[in-house]
Protein backbone atom coordinates (compact mmCIF):
# COMPACT_ATOMS: atom_id res chain seq x y z
CA UNK A 1 0.00 0.00 0.00
CA UNK A 2 1.33 3.50 -1.12
CA UNK A 3 2.14 5.43 2.49
CA UNK A 4 0.56 8.49 3.45
CA UNK A 5 3.40 10.94 3.52
CA UNK A 6 3.96 10.39 -0.34
CA UNK A 7 4.50 13.76 -1.65
CA UNK A 8 1.73 12.98 -4.92
CA UNK A 9 -0.65 12.26 -1.91
CA UNK A 10 -1.33 16.00 -0.97
CA UNK A 11 -2.88 16.97 -4.25
CA UNK A 12 -6.54 18.39 -4.06
CA UNK A 13 -8.87 16.02 -5.24
CA UNK A 14 -10.68 17.12 -8.10
CA UNK A 15 -14.32 16.93 -8.66
CA UNK A 16 -13.09 13.91 -11.91
CA UNK A 17 -10.69 12.49 -9.18
CA UNK A 18 -14.26 12.06 -6.71
CA UNK A 19 -15.79 10.39 -9.46
CA UNK A 20 -13.60 8.06 -10.49
CA UNK A 21 -13.35 6.75 -6.69
CA UNK A 22 -17.14 7.20 -6.03
CA UNK A 23 -17.05 4.85 -9.00
CA UNK A 24 -15.16 2.45 -8.24
CA UNK A 25 -16.14 1.57 -4.77
CA UNK A 26 -19.71 1.27 -6.66
CA UNK A 27 -18.79 -0.90 -9.05
CA UNK A 28 -18.43 -4.68 -9.16
CA UNK A 29 -14.98 -4.91 -8.83
CA UNK A 30 -15.43 -3.35 -5.64
CA UNK A 31 -16.04 -5.75 -2.59
CA UNK A 32 -20.05 -5.89 -2.35
CA UNK A 33 -19.50 -4.62 2.22
CA UNK A 34 -17.56 -1.60 0.45
CA UNK A 35 -18.18 2.11 1.90
CA UNK A 36 -19.31 4.67 -1.04
CA UNK A 37 -17.82 7.68 -1.21
CA UNK A 38 -20.31 9.38 1.46
CA UNK A 39 -19.70 6.51 3.83
CA UNK A 40 -15.67 6.53 3.17
CA UNK A 41 -15.98 10.58 4.11
CA UNK A 42 -17.37 9.69 7.01
CA UNK A 43 -15.48 7.46 8.52
CA UNK A 44 -12.11 8.84 7.16
CA UNK A 45 -13.61 11.96 9.24
CA UNK A 46 -13.96 9.98 12.34
CA UNK A 47 -10.48 8.35 12.19
CA UNK A 48 -9.02 12.28 11.91
CA UNK A 49 -10.73 14.05 15.28
CA UNK A 50 -10.96 11.13 17.33
CA UNK A 51 -9.63 10.23 20.55
CA UNK A 52 -5.97 8.99 18.68
CA UNK A 53 -4.69 8.89 15.28
CA UNK A 54 -5.16 5.42 14.11
CA UNK A 55 -2.19 4.89 11.02
CA UNK A 56 -3.89 4.26 7.93
CA UNK A 57 -3.00 0.58 7.97
CA UNK A 58 -4.91 -0.33 11.07
CA UNK A 59 -8.45 0.99 9.33
CA UNK A 60 -7.71 0.95 5.17
CA UNK A 61 -9.14 -2.82 4.75
CA UNK A 62 -12.15 -1.27 6.86
CA UNK A 63 -12.62 0.46 3.58
CA UNK A 64 -13.48 -2.74 1.69
CA UNK A 65 -15.90 -4.25 4.45
CA UNK A 66 -15.54 -6.17 7.17
CA UNK A 67 -15.63 -9.83 6.40
CA UNK A 68 -12.15 -9.70 4.76
CA UNK A 69 -12.39 -9.56 0.81
CA UNK A 70 -10.53 -6.93 -1.43
CA UNK A 71 -11.34 -5.55 -4.68
CA UNK A 72 -10.76 -6.82 -7.76
CA UNK A 73 -8.03 -4.33 -9.32
CA UNK A 74 -7.87 -4.72 -13.06
CA UNK A 75 -3.79 -4.08 -13.12
CA UNK A 76 -1.15 -2.68 -10.50
CA UNK A 77 -1.47 0.58 -11.49
CA UNK A 78 -5.25 0.66 -10.81
CA UNK A 79 -4.76 -0.38 -7.46
CA UNK A 80 -2.56 2.49 -6.70
CA UNK A 81 -4.48 4.94 -8.30
CA UNK A 82 -7.40 3.98 -6.33
CA UNK A 83 -5.36 3.48 -2.91
CA UNK A 84 -4.07 6.85 -3.82
CA UNK A 85 -7.32 8.56 -4.08
CA UNK A 86 -8.46 7.41 -0.56
CA UNK A 87 -5.25 8.51 1.08
CA UNK A 88 -5.49 11.95 -1.03
CA UNK A 89 -9.05 12.24 0.62
CA UNK A 90 -7.84 11.24 3.93
CA UNK A 91 -4.97 14.03 3.88
CA UNK A 92 -7.52 16.48 2.51
CA UNK A 93 -9.54 15.60 5.06
CA UNK A 94 -6.63 16.43 7.60
CA UNK A 95 -6.14 20.23 6.09
CA UNK A 96 -9.72 21.00 5.74
CA UNK A 97 -10.15 20.25 9.67
CA UNK A 98 -6.95 21.69 10.56
CA UNK A 99 -8.07 24.96 8.55
CA UNK A 100 -8.61 28.08 11.08
CA UNK A 101 -11.41 29.05 8.70
CA UNK A 102 -12.97 25.77 8.77
CA UNK A 103 -13.74 24.72 5.64
CA UNK A 104 -14.66 21.27 6.55
CA UNK A 105 -17.62 20.16 4.48
CA UNK A 106 -18.67 16.49 4.63
CA UNK A 107 -19.33 14.66 1.29
CA UNK A 108 -23.36 13.33 1.08
CA UNK A 109 -25.75 12.94 -1.97
CA UNK A 110 -28.56 14.83 -2.74
CA UNK A 111 -32.57 13.61 -3.67
CA UNK A 112 -32.37 14.55 -6.86
CA UNK A 113 -36.72 15.00 -6.66
CA UNK A 114 -36.47 17.21 -3.24
CA UNK A 115 -33.15 18.64 -3.41
CA UNK A 116 -32.34 17.46 0.63
CA UNK A 117 -28.96 16.35 1.71
CA UNK A 118 -28.86 12.84 2.41
CA UNK A 119 -26.88 12.14 5.56
CA UNK A 120 -27.16 8.66 6.57
CA UNK A 121 -24.37 6.67 4.64
CA UNK A 122 -22.34 9.52 6.06
CA UNK A 123 -23.41 9.79 9.62
CA UNK A 124 -22.83 5.62 9.40
CA UNK A 125 -19.52 5.47 8.14
CA UNK A 126 -18.36 8.50 10.70
CA UNK A 127 -20.13 5.57 14.01
CA UNK A 128 -18.24 2.84 11.94
CA UNK A 129 -15.01 5.10 12.65
CA UNK A 130 -15.73 4.92 15.86
CA UNK A 131 -16.30 1.28 16.20
CA UNK A 132 -12.30 1.63 15.47
CA UNK A 133 -12.16 2.45 19.25
CA UNK A 134 -15.01 2.32 20.81
CA UNK A 135 -13.83 2.57 24.39
CA UNK A 136 -11.76 5.54 23.89
CA UNK A 137 -14.65 6.91 22.22
CA UNK A 138 -16.49 6.31 25.68
CA UNK A 139 -15.59 8.79 27.24
CA UNK A 140 -17.08 11.31 25.13
CA UNK A 141 -20.62 9.75 25.04
CA UNK A 142 -20.64 9.77 29.45
CA UNK A 143 -20.43 13.52 28.72
CA UNK A 144 -23.47 14.82 28.74
CA UNK A 145 -23.06 17.68 26.63
CA UNK A 146 -21.09 16.07 24.20
CA UNK A 147 -23.47 13.08 23.71
CA UNK A 148 -25.97 15.31 22.79
CA UNK A 149 -23.76 16.85 20.05
CA UNK A 150 -23.31 13.22 18.61
CA UNK A 151 -26.84 11.92 19.09
CA UNK A 152 -27.51 13.19 15.86
CA UNK A 153 -24.82 11.20 13.95
CA UNK A 154 -25.49 8.59 15.71
CA UNK A 155 -29.26 8.00 15.60
CA UNK A 156 -29.36 8.88 11.92
CA UNK A 157 -26.93 6.20 11.28
CA UNK A 158 -29.10 3.47 13.44
CA UNK A 159 -32.19 1.67 11.92
CA UNK A 160 -33.63 1.33 14.86
CA UNK A 161 -33.27 4.83 16.08
CA UNK A 162 -34.72 6.21 12.96
CA UNK A 163 -37.49 3.83 13.21
CA UNK A 164 -38.37 5.34 16.61
CA UNK A 165 -37.77 9.08 15.18
CA UNK A 166 -40.62 8.20 12.20
CA UNK A 167 -43.06 6.51 15.20
CA UNK A 168 -43.02 9.97 16.41
CA UNK A 169 -43.86 11.55 13.05
CA UNK A 170 -40.32 12.92 12.19
CA UNK A 171 -39.91 13.32 8.78
CA UNK A 172 -36.71 11.71 8.01
CA UNK A 173 -36.05 13.37 4.76
CA UNK A 174 -35.77 16.95 6.49
CA UNK A 175 -34.32 14.98 9.69
CA UNK A 176 -31.13 13.97 7.36
CA UNK A 177 -31.26 16.89 5.79
CA UNK A 178 -30.49 19.19 9.11
CA UNK A 179 -27.86 16.90 10.48
CA UNK A 180 -26.02 17.07 6.99
CA UNK A 181 -26.36 20.79 7.50
CA UNK A 182 -25.02 20.87 11.61
CA UNK A 183 -22.01 18.71 10.38
CA UNK A 184 -20.32 21.77 9.68
CA UNK A 185 -20.37 22.95 13.15
CA UNK A 186 -20.48 19.68 14.82
CA UNK A 187 -17.16 17.61 13.66
CA UNK A 188 -14.87 20.89 14.74
CA UNK A 189 -16.39 20.53 18.05
CA UNK A 190 -15.79 16.81 18.60
CA UNK A 191 -12.59 17.52 17.24
CA UNK A 192 -11.42 20.15 20.02
CA UNK A 193 -13.32 18.07 22.26
CA UNK A 194 -10.52 15.15 22.01
CA UNK A 195 -7.49 18.29 20.78
CA UNK A 196 -8.27 19.42 24.17
CA UNK A 197 -7.46 15.67 25.65
CA UNK A 198 -4.50 14.83 23.68
CA UNK A 199 -1.60 15.61 21.32
CA UNK A 200 -2.20 17.76 18.46
CA UNK A 201 -1.95 15.09 16.08
CA UNK A 202 1.13 15.43 13.40
CA UNK A 203 0.06 16.22 10.06
CA UNK A 204 1.88 14.07 7.56
CA UNK A 205 3.20 16.82 5.37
Amino acid sequence: MLSPKDAELFAVLSDDDLDLLADFLESDAAPEQAMDLSMLHGFLTAQLIGPEEIPADKWFAQVWGENGERPKFASNAEKEKIEGLILRLYNQLMDELADAENTFSPIVYVDEESGQDISQQWCYGFTLGTSMNPDAWQEMMDDEEYAQLVYPILVCADDEGRANLESDGQDMDEFEHEVAASLVDIIPEIRTFWLERREVPKNFH
